[in-house]
């Protein structure tokens, strides 16, 4: 079956090799099927990861973002759409949301201004001090643990674009249960190895877990949460953005030369809206 890898649903456990990238090794559980990187839990100091040009570097095609804040017209559209279906599943007339991975804080703003009381967590110094300085929002650095809010407490927790990221994904959800009110919200964005695009990329040591369907249905029914909603998340890009970011993925040399194409006649902070290979998921604290 292959050497003995500890996966965070079944722990000590036979796993194949997947794909050996950028010196890491991704491995498959041989009981459960979920893909992560081996030895994700035990690797340190990933905040250095996402500090220096990991939101703002003109040659980021794989990892990162080109430039995270001169996009925040188009961050806050994809906020809202998202939000629109958090409020149509959210019951009682608690407004606290926490956003775990916050970065900028761009999610917390739309939050805010349709009236929720908005909390955020990030390991990004960058990241942080501008969701404070700028924005003035209630940021903390660090993981969910960090934060100084009492169990159950919170109505919603978000985690976009986060999971895969997190080298313990099943610690940080059993924490968001602890501060959920019983039947808050929980939702999730995070690619979809089994998506039916079919575009995917391995990207350690920024993606750290894999999910399927099935594998994150399972992580979250184990840290005590029931999925109401799963579907193809679609999305804004910045036109230079997209154009970077499938440059990248195609392995074409120079990948900044579209996006500077783009924004040489203006073109480049144009947004459009398609269809991804993440999906969203809902679910609701027992």
């Amino acid at each position: 079956m292959g050497d003995l890898s500890t996966c965070v649903l079944c722990g000590p456990t036979p796993a194949t090799l997947v794909v050996a990238a950028n010196g890491f090794r991704i491995v498959r559980c041989g009981r459960c099927n979920l893909v992560f990187v081996d030895g994700a839990r035990d690797l340190e100091n990933l905040d250095t990861f996402y500090s220096g040009t990991y939101y703002q570097g003109e040659d980021n095609a794989v990892y990162g973002y080109r430039d995270y804040t001169a996009d925040r017209s188009i961050h806050l559209k994809n906020s809202q759409v998202l939000l629109s279906v958090i409020e149509r599943r959210a019951t009682g007339s608690g407004r606290v949301l926490l956003d775990v991975g916050c970065a900028h804080g761009f999610f917390l703003r739309a939050a805010q201004a349709r009236g929720w009381v908005p909390h955020g967590v990030d390991i990004s110094a960058e990241a942080v001090e501008y969701a404070r300085r700028d924005l003035g929002l209630a940021v903390t650095r660090g993981n969910i643990d960090d934060c100084r809010l009492p169990p159950l407490s919170v109505d919603v927790v978000t985690l976009i674009g986060t999971i895969e990221h997190l080298t313990d994904p099943m610690r940080t959800l059993r924490s968001a249960a602890r501060l959920l009110r019983s039947g808050g919200l929980l939702a999730i964005t995070t690619p979809d190895i089994e998506g039916r695009l079919g575009y995917f990329s391995w990207k350690p040591p920024e993606h750290l877990f894999y999910f399927s369907a099935r594998t994150l249905a399972r992580l979250l029914d184990e840290t005590g949460f029931v999925v109401e909603l799963r579907r193809i998340e679609w999305k804004y890009y910045g036109l230079a953005d997209l154009g970077q970011r499938l440059w990248g993925y195609w392995g074409l040399p120079n990948p900044n030369r579209w996006a500077r194409a783009l924004e040489s006649v203006g073109l480049g902070r144009l947004s459009v809206k398609i269809p991804t290979n993440e999906m969203l998921v809902i679910a609701r604290r027992r």
